[in-house]
């Protein structure tokens, strides 16, 4: 009855109006001050994410800095041969080796000049943000992309005049018959079964790996489709039929890449994340080995060894350094004893031969580069090459002179020009972004 007599009157009529246009406004007010929170918060982490990207770009030009001016000191050293001797290999490397963050922070322990210093440039510096940028050696890596056939660098194999078949042997074999797809086989195997010594889970999960069907694996993906006989594993090429994937047919240009290999887990990509590559530069720093790269250097070295040598070359209180091969080859031979000088001389002739060099000025860096704006963070990492000058000098045979004298000539030539052999400017030729 009450509800009634509102509607015949017209005042109770106008209000039911108001109160519903006054509820019908609420709600879109709600959903604009909603929306409205929700784009500004889009917008503040849009520029956050902007922000951060910069501070990760400007980390990599950071860090291509550092780079070209180890490029320019090592370069002048080599000129240079006094201020060589006078200049330690680890000195020259703290140039790109140390990693810069910022805001710099400073410890506990840090003088109150230092403190001061800090303090003043942080105020004048017009950075927002934080930083972090580290560049590491990756040379010591062996290059996966060996295992590959080329037609274009092999004309036995593109006219058929050689098989192709995929037979590893011991790159322990001082025959010389080995290869770098030996060593590459030889650290694969060693690396799985340390990890399933170690890893009982690892172990169980993966107790059928088989080293040589991994690798047949890559090669079948990336060897030349001319190539791509009855050479290769069979059971490997219906795998890849079965699972309907084209191979490459050409070298892995990322590390990425190997995610997409069939027989290839990611657990296991991730065990040799830091021991292969897919970049032809093959230096490894004896000061930067690990357990299993001496171990694939040093076959007959024993655990009790192995703790020693790394005594000896990491002590904190007297470090020694390996800067050349000379260096290593003593204490392996004289002050570790592991091995006689005529076995050691056998055994890395061998490795040279495989391509493999020695040496303490790597060319290859990684640098990643991690900028941080209030809650976004955005990561780069480059690979970068510094390839070098090489300035091979042949000299003909000239009338009258011996060919054992030529050779001779030719010989000390190429050392020379592979001792003073300059980089150049450094490139990028790889870049991630996580």
């Amino acid at each position: 009855m009450g509800i009634k007599k509102i509607l015949q009157n017209e005042s109770g009529i106008a209000l039911m109006m108001v109160m519903t246009a006054m509820i019908l406004l609420m709600a879109i007010w709600g959903e604009f001050t909603f929306e409205s929170k929700i784009s500004r918060i889009k917008t503040v982490n849009i520029l956050d994410k902007a922000q951060s990207k910069l501070l990760a770009e400007s980390g990599v030009q950071m860090a291509m800095a550092r780079l070209r001016l180890y490029k320019e000191a090592h370069n002048y050293l080599e000129n240079n041969k006094t201020a060589k001797d006078a200049v330690p290999t680890q000195l020259l490397n703290q140039l790109w080796e140390v990693p810069y963050i910022f805001p710099i922070p400073a410890g506990k322990d840090a003088s109150r000049t230092f403190k001061d210093a800090v303090e003043k440039f942080q105020e004048e510096s017009i950075i927002e943000g934080e930083m972090r940028v580290t560049i590491q050696n990756i040379s010591n890596r062996l290059n996966l992309n060996v295992l590959r056939y080329d037609v274009m660098k092999d004309n036995k194999l593109a006219t058929g005049e050689e098989s192709a078949n995929f037979t590893l042997r011991s790159p322990n074999d001082t025959s010389g018959n080995a290869t770098m797809p030996d060593a590459i086989f030889a650290h694969l195997t060693k690396l799985i079964t340390d990890k399933k010594e170690e890893d009982e889970a690892f172990a169980d999960k993966y107790s059928r790996l088989d080293p040589e069907a991994l690798l047949a694996y890559i090669q079948h993906f990336t060897s030349d489709k001319a190539v791509q006989r009855n050479d290769i594993n069979p059971d490997v090429v219906s795998e890849f039929e079965t699972l309907d994937i084209t191979p490459k047919f050409g070298p892995l240009t990322s590390q990425s890449e190997l995610y997409m290999m069939p027989g290839w887990p990611d657990e296991l990509i991730d065990l040799i994340g830091q021991e292969f590559s897919i970049y032809p530069n093959n230096i490894i720093d004896l000061n930067k080995i690990n357990k299993s790269m001496l171990k694939l250097l040093i076959p007959q070295i024993d655990d009790a060894q192995i703790t020693d040598f790394f005594e000896y070359r990491d002590n904190p209180d007297q470090p020694r350094y390996f800067n050349t091969l000379e260096d290593f080859r003593k204490y392996i031979t004289q002050v570790g004893r592991v091995m006689s000088e005529t076995v050691f001389d056998q055994r890395f002739e061998v490795l040279q031969k495989l391509g493999i060099e020695f040496g303490a000025s790597p060319q290859m860096f990684k640098i990643t580069s991690e900028g941080i704006f209030n809650r976004s963070t955005y990561t780069l990492i480059a690979t970068v090459y510094l390839p070098k000058e090489q300035k091979a000098q042949t000299q003909s045979q000239g009338q009258g002179q011996s060919q054992t004298q030529t050779q001779t000539q030719t010989q000390t030539q190429t050392q020379t020009s592979k001792q003073n052999a300059l980089l150049l400017e450094p490139r990028i030729i790889e870049i991630q972004v996580n």
